[in-house]
């Protein structure tokens, strides 16, 4: 009689572990903050069920691989809160991320970048672990530059794509 107790109790605590809902997701995303590309860690902080807010944490590291390029490599990291909206799995995403790089020339001269990309996209998640995507329509607005940097206009129109996986 026990046994078949132990065994009840394994199976429920079992279900209930693939029950849960998997609020966090590692995924690259092309375009987006990182500009090319970014290594990323998101995590839903608040949900109920039609409203999320998460939080985000990205890093790309570039080589000079561009022709004609002053910059010898590139580092940036972001840190951004999305409210997503939806239910089930399929999500509109509404955010921003604070993007830092660091950037270092031929000249062993190094400058500074800041800028707010606007997310405004669509976002797949599902509540149990599995293939997470996002998309979006990212506005950069520059914050900060160093005089020499010039890199960005007032407004720059951008996009992002990403895959990864939740869990």
């Amino acid at each position: 009689m026990s046994a078949k107790i132990y065994i009840i109790f394994f199976l429920l605590s079992a279900s209930s572990l693939y029950a849960q809902n998997s609020k966090n997701a590692v995924y690259m995303e092309f375009g987006g903050t990182g500009l090319i590309y970014s290594i990323n860690y998101d995590r839903i902080l608040i949900q109920d069920e039609k409203l999320a807010i998460s939080a985000n944490f990205g890093a790309t590291y570039i080589p000079s691989f561009f022709p004609n390029s002053d910059f010898t490599h590139i580092y940036g990291n972001s840190l951004g809160f999305s409210t997503l909206i939806g239910a089930s799995k399929h999500f509109a995403e509404i955010g921003f991320n604070a993007s830092y790089w660091y950037m270092k020339d031929i000249d062993d001269s190094s400058y500074w970048l800041t800028f707010l990309p606007i997310r405004l996209g669509y976002r797949y998640q599902k509540k149990t672990s599995g293939l997470f995507l996002k998309m979006a329509f990212m506005p950069i607005i520059p914050i900060y530059q160093d005089a020499d940097a010039s890199l960005l206009y007032p407004l720059t129109p951008h996009f992002g794509a990403g895959i990864g996986w939740s869990f």
